[in-house]
């Protein structure tokens, strides 16, 4: 993500790939659900700003076994797509190819006259928020698979962005799991973090998996990514209220709060058994990659 001023307007563009493979796979996934994808994760990047979208192209490389109907459905769904959520697909490229499936798609947003969210500004005492629920996102449950069929949180990031009290001191979206995101907040403002495992989010595919395999609950939650939620910091009170009443129908949950630096553990999560295990190395990979230890 970038920003530039053009005509006096800050204006934000932000480019993603998704690749057969490693971000989907085509041979399992629905061609709407990867269409869809394609545009939601950019629109996730400009939520984490607090922007407006405003407009899109993309270039996509097909396989030469790809079949016109195929193409036809990726690409009125991400027309379609974009149209819903007013950033229209104004332009593109397409290309055929031996490799597998490849579509990048760049977004342009603007911030419409406030400043834009940074992952920078977390300040000591700072308490922890996200959006939503934590975890499972590559599993199906009952036909959803959450990375696959999120919805931005352009309208939850705005609200907070232009509020005057509840305007979060930074801000980011969880694509590569808390524990790693998490960690750019810190990063940012020289500072650590603890999360409290009582607090966590969990999904309701979060607890099937932890049931089901070798994996706690809050590993899940922390590493498994492409949560899509937004992840940002505030002042305890200013926080009261998101976490009594959420925003925009959304919950918010506090998970932690912000520490002073202490070296390499950045990120640490504290364990029902009052013991803290430290996560900043924890993050989502990506298919095909080993899991985190």
């Amino acid at each position: 993500m970038g920003a530039i001023q053009i005509g006096g307007e800050e204006v934000l563009i932000t480019v993603d790939q998704l690749l057969d493979g490693v971000h989907f796979q085509l041979s399992k996934d629905p061609i709407e659900k990867i269409a869809k994808k394609a545009i939601t994760r950019n629109l996730s990047d400009v939520a984490a700003m607090g922007g407006l979208p405003v407009a899109a192209v993309a270039a996509g490389c097909i396989p030469h076994n790809f079949r016109q109907e195929q193409a036809e459905i990726l690409f009125d769904t991400m027309r379609n797509t974009a149209e819903k959520h007013q950033c229209p697909l104004i332009g593109g490229d397409i290309a055929t190819g031996d490799q597998p499936l490849n579509i990048s798609v760049t977004v342009m947003a603007t911030m419409k006259g406030i400043p834009p969210m940074l992952r920078c500004g977390a300040q000591i005492g700072d308490v922890i928020c996200v959006t939503g629920e934590l975890g499972g996102s590559q599993h199906s449950l009952d036909g959803y698979t959450h990375h696959l069929d999120f919805e931005p949180r352009l309208q939850v990031a705005r609200m907070l962005a232009t509020h005057h009290q509840h305007r979060p001191n930074c801000m980011i979206d969880l694509s590569d799991g808390l524990a790693s995101d998490l960690a750019h907040l810190c990063r940012a403002a020289s500072l650590s973090a603890t999360v409290d495992e009582k607090l966590l989010p969990f999904s309701k595919t979060t607890a099937l998996l932890a049931d089901q395999g070798d994996h706690p609950k809050w590993k899940h939650a922390v590493s498994d990514g492409e949560d899509y939620e937004l992840c940002f910091t505030m002042t305890p009170s200013h926080a009261e209220g998101l976490i009594a009443n959420g925003i925009d129908g959304v919950p918010v949950t506090c998970i932690g709060m912000m520490e002073p630096y202490r070296g390499e553990s950045i990120v640490r999560i504290r364990l029902p058994d009052k013991t803290y295990k430290d996560i900043t190395d924890l993050g989502w990979q990506h298919i095909g990659q080993p899991e985190p230890s």
